[in-house]
């Protein structure tokens, strides 16, 4: 039996995820943009996710997700390596969390990471509320606000860690593992959240059944991270 067409899978709609997750990112990023850029990349991904998730196509909206991410992480460490001064202006309080970022990284006493929930208790809740609880009540949008903003802290401190480093040898060091690890379960998580109100599907236990491992896999990572 032929499966019936969805452009979730055809390989342009990728292509075109893609090209859409650099110039949202890209574009407001080198022009120092720090409202505008979250927010393109929020409805740009959004809509993306749309297409997969209304027809309960899990899979289809994780590698959306995936490749989406993984390009706008890189897009924004590259774009800070090259151009720090420039893309410093993208990000509120650029400087400041650039300074303390790199102050953390070298061990400087009492100095903790400006991204961590013992440096920002408040931020990192209302960053959890957003995802879990924005996600089921808005179909995905405000998780994927948090989402996006997290990347992009997260890939903005790396840029600047390269450049202290002044080395390629260095992207092992300043490679945020656990936050990466945090953000991939925020990621599975969205996709979990979004499903019932775009399928109209409110059944506690059919996610259980048939979503388990992602369910897993997705509160394992956040925890760890």
């Amino acid at each position: 039996m032929q499966r019936s067409y969805s452009l979730a899978y055809d390989p342009l709609f990728y292509i075109t995820v893609g090209f859409f997750a650099c110039l949202t990112t890209g574009l407001p990023a080198v022009i120092g943009q720090p409202n505008f850029m979250p927010i393109l990349q929020t409805v740009a991904l959004f809509i993306f996710l749309l297409i997969p998730l209304r027809q309960g196509l899990i899979r289809q909206a994780l590698w959306v997700l995936l490749l989406w991410l993984v390009l706008q992480f890189s897009v924004v460490v590259t774009l800070t390596w090259l151009l720090e001064a420039r893309v410093e202006t993208a990000f509120h309080d650029g400087f400041r969390y650039r300074v303390a970022y790199i102050a953390w990284f070298y061990g400087a006493e009492s100095v903790l990471r400006p991204d961590s929930f013992g440096a920002a208790p408040s931020a990192r809740l209302l960053e959890l509320l957003g995802i879990l609880v924005g996600s089921l009540v808005s179909g995905g949008l405000i998780g994927v606000w948090f989402l996006v903003k997290s990347v992009n802290l997260a890939a903005y401190g790396m840029g600047a860690l390269l450049v202290s480093l002044k080395s390629t040898a260095g992207l092992l060091l300043a490679l945020p593992l656990w936050t990466l690890l945090r953000i991939a379960g925020y990621a599975g998580l969205i996709t979990l959240l979004s499903e019932p109100l775009l399928t109209g599907n409110w059944q506690p236990l059919t996610y259980w059944r048939s979503r388990r491992q992602l369910i897993i896999i997705a509160g394992g990572l956040l925890l760890l991270g």
